[in-house]
């Protein structure tokens, strides 16, 4: 797991110069930001000098945001084919294309959220979450091909679907990732939507108080 942003604004240029080989950067978060759980680049960065950049060296299949608002982002982790690196999302390293597609669906699940909710954040509304409290956050044995497969399989079913900002409420795609994670790990899908539906309620999901009309 690397935070790669403050070597990004060290040694790299954000308008490529076109002097150099520019590279794909994830960078944009909240509701007009990752709007899939697939990873998709929108930024060009470009090292300071000649050859391979060595930031790619830290490049992930999974990404890992390190901070975003409560109500309007969408995603906590996007996965790709691809390795890339990101700019306010950390790459995850150690694991190949299809883990790193089961992770994803875990941790933007219910439970990956609730367990990352759990960890320290500097405020509720916008948490900001460093690499020491991403390594404190469980995920299933991807190792187990039955429970890796089950979770990639729904990634790949579910990639190029708009993701609702998470104040939008218990949409069917987090249902669905729900329903994989308890039929890769053999949970109740009932309980697990229930908390999904509290979760959504909670007011910092939600943008307003409890009992507050909301349009």
């Amino acid at each position: 797991m690397n935070a790669t942003g403050q070597s990004m604004r060290d040694d790299y240029h954000k308008k490529p110069s076109g002097r150099f080989g520019s590279f794909p950067v994830l960078a944009s978060k909240g509701a007009n930001g990752q709007q899939s759980i697939e990873a998709i680049p929108d930024e060009y960065w470009e090292w300071k000098k000649e050859g391979t950049p060595p930031i790619l060296d830290k490049a992930g299949h999974l990404l890992v945001t390190m901070g975003q608002r409560s109500s309007t982002s969408r995603l906590t982790a996007v996965a790709s084919d691809t390795r890339y690196v990101g700019q306010g999302w950390m790459p995850v390293t150690g694991l190949d294309n299809t883990q790193a597609k089961a992770a994803a669906v875990f941790l933007n699940s219910t439970s990956g959220r609730l367990i990352l909710m759990s960890r320290p954040g500097k405020d509720l509304n916008f948490p900001f979450y460093n690499p020491a409290v991403w390594l404190s956050v469980s995920i299933p044995d991807l190792s187990t091909p039955r429970i890796c497969s089950t979770l990639a399989d729904c990634w790949e079913a579910t990639r190029s679907e708009i993701v609702p900002q998470f104040r939008d409420g218990y949409t069917d795609i987090r249902r669905r990732w729900d329903q994989a994670v308890c039929d890769a790990l053999g949970w109740d899908i009932n309980k697990i939507a229930e908390l999904g539906e509290l979760l959504a309620k909670e007011p910092h999901v939600r943008g307003v108080a409890y009992g507050q009309w909301k349009s």
